[in-house]
C-alpha cells in the first residue's frame, strides 16, 4: 500500500491513518464508501447507510465524533457540524448539506491524495 506524501507534518500522519481506516475496512464497506461519493444527497433526516459511511470518512478525518452508544446511520445535527466544517476545509460553502458540489469536490480532494485509487485497488 502506498500514499502520498504531504509536506505539512500532520497531515501526513492524517493521511497515513485515513489509509489505514480504509483498508482496514471490509471489503463490502469500500464499495459502499465509493457509492457513497457518487450517491444521493443527504441532509438532516437522512438515514442509511451512506449516512453511516459518510460518518465513518469524516470521523476518520477528525471531523466527527459520535458519542458511545450513539448508532450510525442518522443524519442529526453532529453530522451537519461535522459536515460543515469538512466543507469549510476543503472550500465549499458550509452548509452542512450532502449535495453534488460536496460530492464534486470531495471525490477531487479524495483523488488528489490517492484515496479513490486505494479504495478501488483493496480486493478481499
Amino acid at each position: 500500500m502506498t500514499f502520498n506524501k504531504i509536506v505539512f507534518g500532520g497531515i501526513l500522519v492524517l493521511v497515513f491513518a485515513f489509509g489505514v481506516a480504509l483498508y482496514s475496512m471490509p471489503h463490502s464497506a469500500f464499495a459502499s464508501a465509493v457509492s457513497t461519493l457518487a450517491g444521493r444527497d443527504l441532509t438532516t433526516g437522512s438515514r442509511g447507510d451512506d449516512v453511516a459511511d459518510l460518518q465513518g470518512l469524516l470521523g476518520e478525518q477528525g471531523y466527527l465524533v459520535m458519542p458511545v452508544g450513539v448508532p450510525f446511520g442518522y443524519f442529526g445535527p453532529l453530522t451537519k457540524t461535522a459536515l460543515a466544517s469538512y466543507q469549510a476545509s476543503i472550500g465549499v460553502s458550509p452548509t452542512g448539506y450532502y449535495g453534488p458540489i460536496t460530492r464534486m469536490k470531495m471525490v477531487q480532494v479524495f483523488t488528489t491524495h490517492g484515496w479513490m485509487a486505494l479504495l478501488a485497488s483493496v480486493n478481499r
